[in-house]
């Protein structure tokens, strides 16, 4: 019955243009080429790209010629029984999934596959995970996340096109000579295990045109000195941040055992350094690098270490801001401050390129500290203090000597460049955090904002409860400390000042 036809209600005839524009729509979604059909699927996870196979006979074969495959299987998280029973749990399920990938590989055209991703949370059989790799003969992009594997197989990759490689909590063997990434521009290396010192630098020597590498140590990796040594590398990303009981025998800080970084990398422009296990940390030159992420401390709850050990340490940090003169962005985190607190002005350099710097002040005061980075950063137009001015634990420590004076000479940045200014964990209790306030609004020429959030805090009796500081006083207090900072005489007449109150606590 067409839809003109007689007796056809006006109801039919909607419903039945409405299917009939629906299936136009289909049509003309299905008559697109496989090129583009295989394009949308591939912003797809694979497992939804395979479940179009059931719409047609069109549709059936389609996903199998997508050119990024990604899988994931987490039974570990998914598992809420008893662990004793686990494998029994899991056998079939991966038994069900290995089978699945191998019918997969058989089936289809491996040599269009560009990009893999496996996620994994169980032991993979060896013999399968060679068999998939041999079987990527065009892989541009390989992302494997593997825990609790015991050995990856580096020889399938011999020859590869990889230019992303992504190893995540697998055990690495040393790499054969046969294997070579003359194409590989990115080394993603997340909580490996390696079979010594040696076979780091041997890998990274095998990526002649290396330009991003990240690397992870959260556990014992059976590296001591972790040397890099990558000339054409531009970005370097790394999270040492092993637990000393993974790293010393008896929980405690073992006389002669180190641990060593060394970094040479001429090319470099973006560093983050995080590094809380190194005992020595050797940088070379890298005057290109323009943003920086620096958090380095060794960290020890029981620091055992000489007098000298602690000097050459704070020597070595100095030596990497020393290595980075022309760094625009810095952000110096957690700790690192504690190992520059006497040679901030003297032995460091001037950053003469230096607009944005964000320092977060752990267990020291930055009232005494923050006048000093500001002389040597000139062209500072940014500054970010994420935890405050000084740390809460020093607010009843501060001795008499260490309370903030304002430097005779004010800092060229606040005569001519600071623009904004953001301050986090103010209270407004402390002498020293009001004073430095003050001082950067009165002496700040261009400064165009300044925000602060205020947090209350009881300065003698930790942190702040209704008993130890009730209402009246708290309320008391927030008027006072607006009405000190509002009032003062401002360097510039342009400068808004944000204060960020919490809601009142009653």
């Amino acid at each position: 019955m067409g839809l003109n036809s007689p007796g056809t209600s006006s109801e039919t005839k909607k419903m039945l243009e409405r299917e009939e524009t629906t299936n136009e729509a289909q049509d003309r979604i299905s008559q697109l080429p496989d090129a583009i059909l295989c394009h949308m699927l591939s912003l797809l996870p694979t497992k939804l790209a395979a479940q179009t196979g059931i719409l047609s006979k069109r549709w059936r074969d389609v996903w199998l010629s997508i050119p990024a495959l990604e899988f994931q299987m987490h039974l570990r998280a998914n598992y809420e029984g008893d662990m004793t029973a686990f494998d029994s749990f899991a056998k079939p399920k991966i038994e069900s999934f290995t089978n699945f990938l191998d019918r997969l590989f058989a089936i289809r055209d491996t040599s269009s596959i560009k990009k893999f991703r496996l996620v994994f949370d169980h032991q993979v059989d060896s013999r399968c995970l060679n068999n998939w790799l041999s079987a990527l003969h065009n892989i541009q992009e390989l992302d494997l996340e593997l825990l609790v594997q015991r050995e990856f197989p580096w020889s399938p990759l011999a020859d590869k096109l990889l230019e992303i490689l992504k190893l995540s909590c697998i055990s690495l063997p040393n790499i054969p000579s046969s294997v070579f990434f003359p194409r590989l521009k990115v080394l993603h290396l997340h909580s490996a295990t390696y079979v010594d010192d040696a076979s780091v630098e041997k890998l990274l020597s095998s990526c002649p045109v290396l330009e991003d590498l990240q690397i992870s140590r959260w556990e014992w990796d059976n590296v001591r000195n972790f040397v890099i040594t990558v000339p054409s590398l531009k970005r370097l990303t790394l999270d040492f941040t092993t637990h000393e009981t993974n790293l010393y025998d008896d929980d405690h800080y073992e006389d002669g055992v180190e641990y060593k970084l060394i970094i040479t990398a001429p090319n470099l422009e973006y560093l983050s350094l995080t590094d809380y296990m190194s005992d020595s940390i050797q940088v070379n030159s890298m005057a290109r690098v323009t943003e920086s992420h620096l958090s380095v401390c060794k960290i020890l709850e029981c620091d055992n270490r000489t007098v000298e050990q602690i000097s050459n340490y704070e020597s070595n940090v100095r030596e990497i801001f020393r290595s980075i003169p022309n760094v625009k962005h810095l952000t110096i985190g957690d700790f690192t401050t504690n190992s520059l607190s006497e040679s901030l002005d003297s032995r460091l350099p001037v950053f003469q390129n230096l607009v944005h710097l964000e320092i977060s002040f752990q267990h020291v005061n930055g009232a005494i500290l923050l006048p000093k980075l500001l002389k040597i950063s000139p062209k500072l137009e940014s500054l970010i203090l994420p935890r405050g001015i000084i740390s809460q634990i020093l607010f009843s420590f501060i001795s008499e000597e260490n309370q903030f004076k304002p430097p005779q000479d004010v800092p060229e940045c606040l005569l001519l460049s600071l623009k904004n200014v953001e301050i986090r964990h103010i209270t407004g209790r402390v002498e020293e955090e009001v004073q430095l306030l003050i001082y950067l609004l009165e002496n700040a020429r261009v400064l165009e904002k300044i925000t602060i959030w205020y947090e209350e805090y009881y300065v003698s009796g930790g942190p702040m409860d209704t008993n130890n500081y009730p209402t009246v006083r708290r309320m008391e207090d927030r008027l006072s400390f607006t009405d000190e900072l509002m009032n003062c005489t401002r360097g510039s007449a342009a400068c808004q000042l944000d204060i960020q109150m919490p809601e009142l606590q009653l």
